[in-house]
């Protein structure tokens, strides 16, 4: 259960993710955390007589001209980092440690067809800024740039105890590649905070981060 997944999962910037697929018609859409490892699957692979028949491309927006070959059907191309990719005996697409730079749209092909379209969306939290007073942590999704801007209610921020906060919450999208969302918290200097931010569609939970601040 989810709240299952949110006690095994806290700890010092962890991000655990869960209910991560969705597909829309002929369009898989995966959301994992930042650091972890994916699989993009192809979609039609007994069609194909071996992987050296297949090419995976990768794009960050709609502008056909900035595709790039990811896998040429032997190798890795030079211009990714080969130690983190990997085509299997199914064909799909492994990226080991993810950044949010590897989020974008992955194609499988084969010959002139398109055999499998895959969005990579990737949710990282990071410590942005202090004062005296208060801190501020900061929870972004990286996505493919020719989706819909995020609508406003995508982020909700929870404490250790479950409670969702929405004080002072305030969501920046810095066009349709990334989506923000920011969390101003009072700083205690008595005890641990954990905090958790979630990416939502609906009311349904895509990914979660978790977060613990330790008073210093």
């Amino acid at each position: 259960s989810s709240k299952h997944c949110y006690v095994c999962c806290l700890s010092y910037n962890f991000i655990c993710s869960f209910l991560t697929e969705g597909t829309r018609g002929e369009e898989l859409h995966l959301y994992h955390r930042r650091g972890e490892n994916v699989v993009l699957p192809c979609n039609s692979p007994s069609s194909f007589s071996s992987c050296s028949d297949v090419k995976w491309f990768y794009n960050r927006g709609k502008n056909p001209n900035t595709q790039q070959k990811v896998w040429n059907g032997t190798d890795v191309q030079s211009s990714f980092e080969a130690y983190r990719l990997n085509v299997d005996s199914s064909c799909s697409l492994t990226i080991n440690y993810i950044y949010p730079s590897d989020a974008g749209l992955y194609t499988c092909r084969s010959g002139s067809s398109s055999d499998g379209f895959v969005y990579l969306n990737v949710l990282s939290i990071s410590y942005e800024t202090s004062t005296n007073d208060y801190f501020t942590l900061h929870c972004s999704l990286e996505r493919f740039s020719g989706l819909d801007l995020c609508p406003e209610k995508s982020f909700r921020w929870l404490d250790e105890t479950g409670t969702e906060l929405t004080e002072g919450v305030w969501v920046e999208s810095r066009g349709p590649r990334i989506c923000d969302s920011f969390l101003p918290v009072k700083h205690q200097s008595d005890r641990n905070r954990n905090f958790t931010c979630q990416f939502v569609e609906g009311n349904r939970v895509k990914v979660e981060t978790h977060y613990q601040h330790k008073p210093t």
